[in-house]
């Protein structure tokens, strides 16, 4: 399969613009094959999200969430110094993550959120920043 990097971005940013977008916590589009209808992911085990973090309020921030298999993201672009993860494997009473770990982005590089662990992803700049996790 392929998808093209102007088509993914052109969902992506029709997602984005969408009514009622500014109630989601992601804006993304995930992968599927023709050959999973029911799971709209790639195989019957492996799913991918292309998702871009928008610099302006309120999708600068993703709110702490977690999932039950490990991810791996890819970076695709983000201005240095403005993006991070904070990971952690516990939230507080105010769905804060305890004794974050942080991870910060650049352009190209990857990062691991283990399973079950609680993350959330912020864009403190004035860029757009991408990422693709792919978990199994």
């Amino acid at each position: 399969m392929h998808f093209s990097s102007a088509l993914m971005r052109e969902k992506v940013e029709a997602i984005r613009h969408a009514p009622g977008a500014d109630h989601k916590n992601r804006i993304g589009i995930l992968l599927s094959s023709p050959a999973t209808p029911q799971t709209k992911t790639l195989t019957h085990t492996l799913w991918s999200l292309l998702n871009v973090l928008p610099c302006t309020r309120p999708h600068n921030v993703q709110r702490p969430h977690k999932h039950n298999s490990v991810a791996l993201d890819l970076c695709i672009s983000a201005k240095a110094g403005t993006c991070y993860t904070l990971m952690g494997r516990m939230i507080d009473e105010h769905g804060n993550i305890v004794d974050p770990v942080r991870c910060d982005w650049t352009s190209g590089s990857t990062f691991i959120t283990p399973p079950g662990w609680w993350h959330s992803h912020h864009n403190e700049g004035d860029e757009d920043a991408w990422v693709l996790p792919i978990q199994d």
